[in-house]
């Protein structure tokens, strides 16, 4: 995964990024500023070595001997016995840390506590009961080496060393965009539906040729701004390369996606254009063109169709209908045949290809969805171009890629992706609701006020 892929992911998850992010920043905020202040103080203890020759590695040796001996369970124990507050040894050891200046003759201890007081206390305290430790107990008459003094005694502390707020903060913010970034991961990656953004070019690796919005039919016709999508589509399938594509084949991976309606709906915008177009609806499961615009309303449905032919019980010409729009013509998919892959699988299906494609400029069949059995598949793998129909609500991204998976072992001629029912931008549908459909005017009524255009 690439930084355009994750940077585009995020924009996609952005909302939920955030509300993460901020729900972690807020919590590392909170426990930082919840948390009990640890004040700490330190004495100075200055050891002195005995003797005209003293070296570096002595003293160093001698720091580390009596910081040793300060941290030994004898010497808390008897610091405990001083103390207001009651204490055990192992308890007062856990406040208190000992550590010898490197090339020096000094000696750090240093308490922690809740209030500043208390470690300048403890500090003091334990530093003047192990000098005086020191003083009657580690050193003898003629063979003591080292004197141990207190040179600087602990000051009350102005200000905690623990929580340190701008570290703790500045490492959970960092947590927080991690923690964030893999919710935003973790939702896509468990996110099956399909997501495209106004601005991708295109989806699985191919081009988007057109995103059809949902729509309600004006008066019997389509919207305009959906109709000039509808155009969109046919120009793009012209200048997918400099062949023309005389035979389109549309389909989709699941059902319900809206292949017909497409397929419909290309085949007149292509008779608009003044092409001569023939309308094949190859899906013997479950045919659907009539039920689409701009077909439903102008068109009766005849019993015999593509399935009578492939059985050989009727001819071409009986099965091709005139529409009543000029250039355009059907065939239907007849009754519903009890083995629809073996007839579309049949030298018949290629002989009435063949003879359409002397009579039309454009052949534009429909098929069942590429994942119900191998019916689209048996007339794909002789089309000029494939248009791959995907329900931008529903369709999962599993059951898009098994139909172009499908689709790439057929070797298809893939001209591109159709998203169906997409989102369209706030700027074009104020620019197409500004435009008043066919018919539709804005006149003056009697008392001289202006009558809205319904669209």
């Amino acid at each position: 995964m690439n930084i355009d892929q994750i940077a585009s992911i995020l924009w996609r998850r952005r909302l939920a990024f955030l509300v993460t992010l901020l729900a972690c920043v807020g919590a590392v905020v909170a426990v930082t500023l919840t948390l009990p202040k640890t004040y700490k103080a330190t004495s100075t203890l200055l050891v002195s070595a005995e003797g005209n020759i003293v070296t570096t590695d002595l003293l160093n040796q001698l720091t580390r001997t009596y910081s040793t001996l300060a941290a030994n369970p004898n010497v808390a124990q008897q610091v405990t016995q001083r103390l207001i507050r009651p204490m055990t040894a192992s308890e007062l050891l856990s406040h208190m840390s000992f550590a010898p200046v490197e090339n020096t003759e000094l000696i750090q201890i240093s308490a922690e506590a809740s209030t500043p007081a208390q470690a300048r206390t403890l500090a003091n305290i334990y530093a003047r009961v192990f000098v005086g430790r020191a003083r009657t107990q580690l050193s003898s008459g003629k063979t003591k080496q080292a004197t141990v003094v207190l040179s600087e005694p602990a000051t009350t502390p102005t200000s905690p060393v623990k929580p340190n707020p701008p570290l703790y903060i500045g490492l959970g913010t960092l947590l927080s965009l991690l923690i964030a970034l893999g919710v935003a991961l973790l939702m896509e990656r468990l996110d099956t539906r399909i997501r495209v953004a106004l601005e991708d070019e295109r989806v699985f690796g191919l081009p988007i040729m057109a995103r059809i919005p949902r729509f309600t039919l004006h008066g019997g016709a389509i919207p305009h701004e959906v109709a000039d999508r509808f155009a969109l589509l046919k120009l793009n399938l012209d200048f997918v390369d400099e062949d023309r594509k005389q035979l389109v084949v549309v389909t989709s991976p699941g059902v319900s996606e809206g292949k017909s309606t497409i397929a419909a709906n290309l085949a007149e915008v292509c008779a608009g254009n003044g092409e001569r177009v023939v309308l094949v609806e190859a899906d013997l499961r479950r045919p659907g063109i009539e039920k689409n615009p701009p077909l439903a309303e102008h068109v009766t449905r005849h019993t015999v169709g593509l399935s009578n032919y492939l059985a050989g019980i009727a001819t071409e010409e009986e099965v091709i209908t005139s529409t009543g729009r000029e250039g355009l013509s059907i065939v239907w998919s007849g009754p519903i045949p009890p083995n629809p892959t073996r007839l579309l699988q049949s030298d018949r299906l290629d002989l009435l290809v063949g003879s359409l494609r002397d009579r039309y400029d454009r052949i534009v069949i429909d098929t069942p969805p590429i994942s119900v059995g191998a019916d689209a598949s048996a007339v794909i793998s002789g089309a000029d171009s494939v248009i791959y129909v995907i329900d931008q609500a529903t369709t999962k991204r599993d059951t898009a890629r098994a139909g172009l998976n499908q689709l790439a072992n057929v070797r298809a001629s893939l001209a591109g992706v159709v998203l169906n029912r997409a989102p369209t931008g706030q700027g074009e549908y104020m620019y197409y609701s500004s435009r008043p459909p066919e018919g539709v005017t804005g006149r003056s009524k009697p008392d001289g006020s202006r009558r809205k255009a319904r669209v």
